[in-house]
């Protein structure tokens, strides 16, 4: 309950400060978020007599605990929190309107800050990392953090005109490949980590990580899963030159909002090539290539240079093997792989447009369009890595409780490895435990809304082994 009561006052300090550079200290949107940030507060104290809120090393911690999911999600916003100069915020109720506001305009830079009353800032220094931020999971989540940093940096310098390098985008890749060996259950369950905010940074890490793991099962040589994973890292990079107003809009797009939509590919290939050493302009094919479909009636429509085009691998010459003219197919390995990771992680992400659905309903999905929108091998590899219930599954059982599949099972006719969330009353458990179950004791799938509870909250708290 703490992390969901802490998660709660980030975002209100999210949006007040958001609302401080956007309307000003005093309009009443930024007034009201002040007063929510307040009482978000009050709430994470509770029956305490204070907390200690601190920031090192791009995590948050609550009284010296690691927040490492709410630090992944709300990544950007701690780097603000950093940036403003604040190591620990010490809080005691009643939280003052005065107080939260000063704070709120400390870290947007707008003010001091407060020294006192109910709210201090930097009255304790040198917050001692937890214990439980140097365990596995604490190390694989800081390798997803420097890949959301690896795209905003390669954003950047791509906005800038700077020259850009695929370096840092390797140096990544490398490190959640390492990361995702030492604990391939745990690395498909941090996948399952979102961002509204930051939607195309997280879904991008997310299929980068679905594609190596998917790249790795069928058994593609580590160098060669390093360029697959940086084209899968910046398969969407092209976005950035696409307008928010219409990557956000929450309707049909109109005919000119669809074709800047469908530059995206050319954008972020041009962008890929432009940065690749000699061995990496593949990545570029991937960005190119990712929605073009299986059976080419995606975008861009694929000319080759011997003047054929694809739909339906018309001669010419092909990248890979697979279901086109002749054992071919014109899309490139590479492509036809990341497309299946991307539209999984698309389907299970919440847009502005449409709510996430559930990773069973994402495979199924897939299925349906396997040997049209995808190449049905990828699609079948894939639903065999992620099992008929996927990591990060939320299942009903007879009992009334609620369970999470952590990992699938290796065995095609077992159930999956699962932990209980809530027990048959319905209350949060205190510590996951492991579950054992058939196929008779599931009443139905639960969605993480439901639950107020995502797959990579649990994961901070499972017990070793799992």
């Amino acid at each position: 309950m703490s992390e969901a009561r802490a998660a709660a006052v980030v975002r209100a300090l999210r949006r007040a400060t958001g609302y401080v550079r956007l309307y000003g200290p005093r309009h009443a949107l930024t007034e009201e978020a002040v007063r929510e940030t307040a009482a978000a507060l009050d709430g994470l104290i509770g029956d305490r007599a204070g907390i200690m809120l601190g920031a090192a090393d791009d995590t948050l911690f609550l009284d010296g605990h690691a927040l490492g999911l709410i630090s992944l999600q709300f990544n950007a916003f701690v780097r603000e929190v950093l940036a403003a100069g604040i190591e620990t915020v010490i809080a005691t109720p009643p939280v003052s309107h005065a107080d939260a506001a000063a704070l709120v305009h400390l870290i947007a830079g707008e003010g001091g800050g407060p020294t006192g009353g109910s709210i201090v800032v930097n009255g304790a220094k040198g917050v001692a990392v937890a214990a439980d931020d140097t365990t596995p999971v604490a190390r694989l989540r800081r390798a997803y953090t420097r890949s959301l940093d690896a795209l905003r940096g390669f954003g950047r310098s791509v906005v800038d005109g700077d020259p850009p390098t695929l370096e840092d985008t390797a140096a990544v890749v490398k490190d959640l490949l390492d990361k995702s060996l030492e604990n391939p259950a745990a690395t498909l369950l941090l996948s399952t980590v979102k961002s509204h905010h930051e939607y195309t940074f997280y879904h991008s890490v997310n299929t980068s990580i679905l594609s190596l793991s998917l790249a790795r099962l069928t058994g593609l040589p580590e160098r060669d899963q390093v360029v697959l994973g940086i084209g899968a890292m910046l398969h969407d990079i092209g976005k950035i030159g696409v307008s928010r107003a219409v990557l956000q809009h929450p309707g049909r797009l109109d005919a000119d909002q669809w074709a800047e939509i469908r530059r995206h590919p050319q954008l972020g290939a041009e962008a890929i090539l432009r940065a690749a050493a000699p061995g990496e302009e593949l990545a570029a094919v991937v960005a190119f290539e990712h929605h073009a479909r299986f059976d080419g009636s995606g975008y861009p429509r694929l000319v080759y240079h011997d003047g054929t085009r694809h739909p339906h691998g018309e001669g010419g010459h092909h990248h890979g093997h697979g279901h086109g003219t002749g054992g071919r197919h014109p899309l490139h390995f590479y492509s036809r792989l990341v497309a299946v990771a991307d539209t999984y992680d698309a389907i299970t992400t919440r847009r502005s447009y449409r709510r996430a659905e559930s990773p069973s309903r994402a495979l199924q999905v897939l299925l349906a369009e396997a040997g049209r929108s995808y190449d049905p091998d990828f699609v079948t590899a894939f639903a065999s890595m992620m099992g008929i219930y996927p990591p990060g599954t939320f299942l009903r059982l007879t009992s009334g409780a609620v369970v999470m599949v952590v990992s699938p099972s290796p065995d095609p006719g077992a159930m999956p490895a699962a932990v209980v969330v809530r027990d048959a009353a319905g209350n949060p458990v205190a510590a996951p435990e492991p579950v054992a179950f058939s196929a008779r004791d599931i009443v139905d799938q639960v969605g993480p809304a439901a639950l107020g509870l995502q797959p990579a909250d649990v994961l901070e708290s499972l017990p070793a082994g799992v």
